[in-house]
């Protein structure tokens, strides 16, 4: 570049004046935005509160004169409440989720140990083979890591069709320096590949990305749940610094990919 061209000391001042504005700027709304979801869901609990109570006294005092019309009515109200206070709890983690907290050297042997043992009752009753094999340390947020484990798990437990047992295969890789290229990823560093593989219904390919994405449900009421899951992973593994991706057939199963730094001595 010719001296004519390269801009002045002041001006790099400048840029770099407007580049600080701007992200400032940027963190702020993040603050706010995140701060408005947790407050808000905070208030809309109260009114779902005094719904399900008002309700529940409607049943006490006119009970013996509801026909199975009412009746039915109620259940749905009931329903709806409780589908929504579920709904105002995922909003919740998803603006508590925080970037840089109480990062250590996290075992994904033992926070999947822990997410197991929790949800034992959930996959015995649902048959679920699980094929696990040797897992790594990962500089991490353990809290985090285990909500991402969790929800994964649950998710192939419960996109499955009807009457068939889930399998799940836990695995893990190092990412060679080519992959790390291929993701764009610092070079000086160790990346461990984790996939999470499933038997469930699937997927198509173009509906891989959107399934990230918060509320996004492709299976609509078929099946439970907010679509707020996934969404929760896709933002603790970019707030680790790592890549989140999935991949799927449908009606054939799913793969769901976490590439994460290694914890290093």
């Amino acid at each position: 570049m010719s001296t004519e061209n390269r801009p002045s000391e002041q001006r790099i001042i400048e840029l770099e004046k407007e580049l600080r504005q701007k992200t400032d700027d940027l963190d702020s709304c993040k603050k706010e935005k995140d701060e408005f979801i947790y407050l808000a869901s905070h208030d809309l609990k109260a009114p779902l509160r005094k719904l399900s109570t008002f309700t529940e006294r409607l049943v006490h005092l006119a009970g013996e004169y509801l026909n199975e019309d009412a009746r039915s009515c109620i259940a749905r109200i009931e329903k709806n409440v409780l589908s929504m206070q579920s709904l105002i709890d995922d909003l919740s983690k998803l603006s508590e989720i925080e970037a840089g907290s109480d990062f250590e050297k996290c075992d994904l042997n033992q926070i999947l140990d822990d997410v197991l043992e929790e949800a034992s009752v959930q996959w015995k009753i649902n048959r679920t083979a699980m094929h696990v094999s040797a897992l790594p340390e990962i500089y991490g947020n353990r809290r985090q890591l285990k909500m991402v484990f969790k929800n994964i798990i649950d998710n192939a437990i419960k996109f499955q069709p009807g009457g068939q047992s889930p399998e799940i295969t836990i695995s893990a890789g190092l990412l060679n320096e080519e992959e790390k290229v291929t993701f764009n990823l610092p070079p000086e560093n160790v990346y461990d590949e984790i996939k999470f593989e499933d038997n469930g219904i699937g997927f198509s390919e173009k509906e891989a990305a959107d399934i990230l994405k918060p509320f996004v449900r492709l299976n609509g009421q078929s099946y439970p749940g907010n679509g707020i899951g996934l969404a929760l992973c896709n933002k603790i593994i970019k707030l680790h610094n790592g890549i989140f991706y999935a991949k799927g057939i449908q009606n054939k199963g799913s793969v769901f990919v976490l590439i994460l730094r290694r914890f290093l001595q």
